[in-house]
């Protein structure tokens, strides 16, 4: 199973219209959450978890080879599947109100057959990318980079609100720690709860959403590796990480980003970043960086090591 987020409207519509062109007995699964069909793409608040529940089910219900899920920014999501029946979908449904709750799935899901309903689909593709248009030129019209008094966010004032002890002393905590400790910083939620799916029963982990909680977490937690997202809300990422090699020039750090720039990735480098990992991410990724994190070594190594004397 693919899970597409980056332009997920635009690349839905795209692989729809080949699929009309070149495979029109694919199957298309739309599950509407988004509260009317005039709604704007603002974040659904209502079941935050809506989406890492439906995919966690997808897996174990449908989970077919080269199924693409489509979660665009309203939360709606598209699937491309090929072999759902109607017979088969009340089943998945069925499935769904036993192990998320009564609410009624059956007026939120519409299979449709891409040969067949490609008016149908291009319409709604076009509506979407429509609104997620809209929605970004909101954004660009919005104040961003300030804080709630109206001020620009930079780190230096962000770290004005912390005691100089305590950036001092970063590489003193996380070298007594015996625990590893992730943090991450991410501004989308859904990535969020994936991460925090991923990682919560195996490692100490923070999740923050923005570069005042980057820098004020660092500082607080002295992680032993941080996944840092480059486009934030508040301060740009390059600037976080700038400042937080400036406070911990040991600091291991990989960025997180759905654009993968070339231009992004060599100054992330060129700043101190160990890695880069492009959205979606995935388990494995995340864990293959945790595992060369020279703290995290070192930590697992002493842990092994006692167990040994004591045993």
């Amino acid at each position: 199973m693919q899970i597409i987020l980056k332009n997920s409207e635009e690349q839905f519509l795209k692989d729809a219209k080949n699929a009309w062109e070149v495979d029109p007995h694919l199957r298309c699964l739309y599950f509407m959450q988004a509260k009317t069909s005039g709604s704007s793409c603002e974040e659904n608040s209502e079941n935050p978890q809506w989406i890492p529940n439906l995919l966690n089910e997808l897996r174990t219900f449908i989970d077919e080879e080269g199924m693409r899920v489509y979660v665009c920014h309203d939360k709606d999501v598209f699937i491309l599947v090929r072999a759902l029946t109607n017979k088969r979908l009340q089943e998945f449904l069925h499935h769904l109100e036993a192990r998320l709750g009564p609410a009624s799935f059956m007026g939120l899901a519409y299979l449709f057959e891409v040969g067949v309903d490609w008016p149908k689909l291009r319409a709604i593709g076009e509506r979407k990318i429509e609104l997620f248009r809209r929605f970004v030129e909101k954004k660009k019209k919005a104040p961003h980079d300030t804080d709630v008094f109206g001020a620009c966010v930079q780190p230096e004032h962000v770290l004005a609100r912390v005691e100089k002890g305590v950036i001092a002393s970063v590489a003193e905590r996380r070298s007594a720690r015996r625990e590893p400790f992730v943090l991450v910083v991410e501004d989308d939620h859904f990535s969020q709860r994936l991460v925090s799916l991923a990682l919560r029963d195996k490692y100490a982990l923070a999740v923050v959403p923005d570069g005042q909680g980057a820098i004020l977490s660092y500082v607080k937690y002295a992680p032993d590796i941080l996944f840092l997202d480059i486009g934030l809300p508040d301060i740009d990422g390059h600037a976080v990480l700038e400042r937080l090699f400036s406070i911990d020039p040991e600091a291991y750090v990989v960025m997180f980003s759905g654009n993968g720039n070339k231009d992004n990735i060599l100054k992330a480098r060129e700043l101190g970043a160990k890695g880069f990992v492009g959205k979606p991410f995935t388990q494995e990724k995340l864990f293959w960086y945790i595992e060369r994190s020279p703290f995290i070594q070192s930590k697992l190594s002493k842990e092994h090591y006692h167990g040994d004397l004591v045993s």
